[in-house]
């Protein structure tokens, strides 16, 4: 029993690096993908302020999704567009900010 839990820290930091590995390899790989659907969607870096993508383990035990990507453009910076990965499509989400949804661009 001892030797199981003098192993347990070990076993802990383990999984926090492939953790930390799989989120950060991740987020580079759907940073990616969101460029390249912004450029089908015939957008260039010049339109784009930021693109945020985040992680939660969480959303996947409550079955929600795992990427979120926040995206700000250029002529709308006060507003953000929210997408995620669906199926292994990138989809359109939502959007918040101070934009009236009538004058919302994107």
């Amino acid at each position: 029993m001892k030797k199981v839990l003098s192993k347990l820290p070990i076993i802990f930091v383990i999984l926090i690096l492939m953790g930390t590995i799989y989120v950060g390899v991740g987020k580079k790989h759907i940073e990616d993908r969101m460029w390249d659907y912004l450029e089908q969607e015939n957008y260039s870096e010049t339109d784009i302020h930021t693109i945020k993508v985040k992680h939660s383990f969480m959303n996947v035990i409550l079955s929600y999704n795992e990427w979120i990507i926040e995206v700000v453009y250029e002529d709308e910076p006060t507003s953000q567009y929210i997408y995620t990965i669906r199926d292994g499509k990138i989809v359109e989400s939502g959007v918040s900010g101070t934009t009236d949804k009538d004058d919302l661009k994107h």
